[in-house]
C-alpha cells in the first residue's frame, strides 16, 4: 500500500458533476465521484494519492441543514486519519459560499479543506470542471494551506470561506471576495499567498447537531412587514434582517422587532451592501439605533446568509451570543 499522504475528494453534485439530460439541458449532480475525477490532470508535482467518495449527488439548491451536520461530521472523521493530508469538497454554486463558511465556522484548520465546484458542466466546451478540481488538490496539499479555514478555490483564486461570494451566474470568474479579494493565487503548479484571513473561533457542534431554522428577510422601498411577522409566528429559531445602507429598515417593521425580541427570539441585523460596518449614524424611526434599542444584534462584516448560517451554528451549540458575534464579525 502506497505511503503518500492522502488527498481526500468528497463530491456533493452540482454543476461540477452534471451530464447531459435528453433534454438537452445539465442533469446536476449525475456523476460519480470517481467519474469526475477520471478526467482531472493531476499535478506534475504533486506527492500525495487521491482518493474520492461521493457524499451527495444534488443540485446545491437542494442541500439541507443536516447534509451540512452530515458533510462536518464526514469531514471530522477524515481529519483525524492521520492519513489524510487534506480535504477537497466539490460542490454546486448556488450554496457553494454557505457551506464553505460553515465548514470555516465547524471545522479544526489544522488540515487544508477546500471547497470547489464549476459554472460550466464537464461535457460543456470550455468547461472549468475539470481545472478547478486540479487546482482545489494543488491546493489542499500545499502546506501554505494549513491554519488557513476553510477556502474556496476558483478561476485560479483562493478566498477565505468567510469572504467570499458568488457573483455571477455563468461566468468562470463566478466567485470574488468583493470586500477583501483573493487571498492567494494559482500559477501552474504554484500557490501563491496574497493574505492571511482572520484567525476565529471555531464551535464544537454536539454529536447529531440539528441545526435550528434562521430565516432571512429583506428589507427594501416600502417592504411590508408580513415577511418577517410571518417568520416569527412560523417557527423561526433566529431571524437575520438584510438591511439597507447602514443597518435601516422601513418604520413600520420596528412592532415586529420588538415583538420578537420579546420572545426571546434573535434578531440579527446585517446589511444588503457589499462592503462597509453597519454604524448607528442615524437618530429616526427604523434606524440601527432604533433596531439596536428594541433588541436586535448587529453584525458588520457577514452578509445576511452567513450571518444566517453562523447564528444557526450558535444556537446549534448554545453558544451565547452577543459577544461571540461581535467576534465573528471583526
Amino acid at each position: 500500500m502506497s505511503s503518500l499522504p492522502r488527498i481526500l475528494v468528497m463530491t456533493t453534485g452540482g454543476t461540477i458533476a452534471s451530464a447531459l439530460d435528453s433534454s438537452g439541458r445539465s442533469l446536476s449532480g449525475a456523476l460519480p465521484g470517481d467519474a469526475l475525477l477520471a478526467n482531472v490532470a493531476l499535478p506534475e508535482a504533486l506527492r500525495a494519492r487521491v482518493d474520492v467518495v461521493s457524499v451527495l449527488q444534488k443540485p446545491s439548491n437542494a442541500i439541507s441543514r443536516a447534509d451540512l451536520v452530515a458533510l462536518h461530521q464526514r469531514c471530522l472523521d477524515a481529519m483525524a486519519d492521520p492519513g489524510v493530508q487534506g480535504i477537497v469538497i466539490t460542490h454546486g454554486t448556488d450554496t457553494l459560499e454557505d457551506t464553505a463558511f460553515f465548514l470555516d465556522l465547524t471545522l479544526p484548520s489544522h488540515k487544508p479543506v477546500v471547497v470547489t465546484g464549476s459554472q460550466r458542466p464537464p461535457h460543456q466546451a470550455g468547461t472549468d470542471a475539470f481545472t478547478n478540481l486540479a487546482d482545489a488538490i494543488r491546493v489542499a496539499a500545499d502546506e501554505q494551506a494549513r491554519g488557513l479555514g476553510t477556502l474556496v478555490v476558483f478561476n485560479q483564486s483562493l478566498f477565505a470561506a468567510r469572504q467570499v461570494r458568488k457573483v455571477s451566474t455563468y461566468q468562470l470568474d463566478g466567485f470574488a471576495a468583493p470586500a477583501a479579494g483573493p487571498v492567494g493565487r494559482v500559477d501552474g503548479e504554484n500557490v501563491h499567498l496574497l493574505q492571511r484571513p482572520v484567525d476565529h473561533q471555531v464551535f464544537e457542534l454536539p454529536l447529531q447537531a440539528q441545526l435550528p431554522r434562521v430565516d432571512i428577510v429583506p428589507a427594501y422601498l416600502d417592504a411590508s412587514p408580513a415577511l418577517l411577522e410571518c417568520a416569527i409566528d412560523n417557527g423561526a429559531a433566529g431571524i437575520v434582517i438584510d438591511a439597507l445602507g447602514r443597518g435601516h429598515v422601513p418604520p413600520d417593521w420596528m412592532p415586529a422587532v420588538r415583538d420578537a425580541s420579546s420572545q426571546g427570539l434573535p434578531v440579527l441585523v446585517t446589511s444588503s451592501c457589499l462592503s462597509g460596518p453597519l454604524h448607528q449614524s442615524y437618530e429616526f424611526s427604523g434606524s440601527l439605533v432604533d433596531l439596536c434599542q428594541a433588541g436586535a444584534l448587529p453584525v458588520s462584516g457577514l452578509g445576511a446568509r452567513k450571518a444566517r448560517i453562523a447564528l444557526s451554528i450558535l444556537l446549534a451549540s448554545d453558544t451565547p451570543l452577543a459577544a461571540t458575534l461581535d467576534a465573528l464579525a471583526r
